[in-house]
């Protein structure tokens, strides 16, 4: 299943989640996205800072990394 139908499959299917290693850190995390919002979501960035992760990474980054750039303004840094 391509990255597209399974990021679908999970919103759709409640307590599905997808076991992940985070493309900043290389931890392995468990994302569990759903019809009542993600929990990344929660994670307060910029415009500025969501454009940069979309533009450098391919799927979600752990909570802690997401913390981690919310806490640096002035862009995303490395791990």
């Amino acid at each position: 299943m391509n990255g597209t139908l399974r990021k679908l499959a999970v919103l759709l299917t409640p307590g599905l989640s997808r076991d992940l290693v985070c493309e900043s850190c290389g931890n392995s995390f468990s994302c569990g996205a759903s019809l009542q919002g993600c929990w990344c979501a929660e994670v307060k960035l910029s415009d500025e800072d969501r454009a940069g992760l979309k533009g450098r990474y391919g799927d979600c980054l752990c909570r802690e990394c997401l913390e981690r750039i919310a806490t640096h303004p002035s862009g995303v840094p490395d791990p």
